[in-house]
């Protein structure tokens, strides 16, 4: 697929995410740069918690994209830039849950139960998950 069309369609799914009811419930701030999205998520009940996650869209929708939690200074990927309780523990780091890259290309590869689909797993789906994961992880 042509980066352009890719370019597009992540447009697309930010945009959904962006406008959404969720987006402003739970404060989600997002930075575009090309391919990546940076995705603040706050704690609603504990809004000193806040953490930066990386999404990449390269190849979508082809590809589920990947997510991982960054520093938000460096915007690189360090273990102290992950909520408690969200990070797999194996390699590659990453969410384990369907719309994620690593959940459907390495933790669950070929499980018939989720396979990838964007329609399913849109940007604004795997973001309320990884929201709730994190709010679960982080307590409060």
């Amino acid at each position: 697929m042509d980066i352009e069309t890719v370019r597009a369609k992540m447009a697309a799914q930010v945009s959904r995410a962006s406008q959404s009811a969720m987006a402003s419930v739970f404060g989600w701030v997002f930075e575009v740069q090309d391919l990546v999205v940076y995705a603040t998520l706050r704690h609603r009940r504990r809004p000193e918690s806040t953490y930066l996650l990386r999404v990449v869209f390269d190849e979508f929708p082809r590809r589920a994209p990947s997510y991982v939690f960054v520093d938000h200074d460096t915007k690189q990927m360090t273990s102290g830039a992950w909520p408690p309780n969200v990070r797999h523990g194996a390699e590659p780091l990453g969410i384990c849950t369907p719309g994620t890259r690593e959940f459907h290309e390495h933790w669950h590869r070929g499980d018939a139960q989720h396979p990838w689909d964007p329609e399913r797993y849109t940007f604004l789906a795997t973001l309320q998950e990884i929201h709730r994961l994190m709010e679960r992880g982080v307590g409060g």
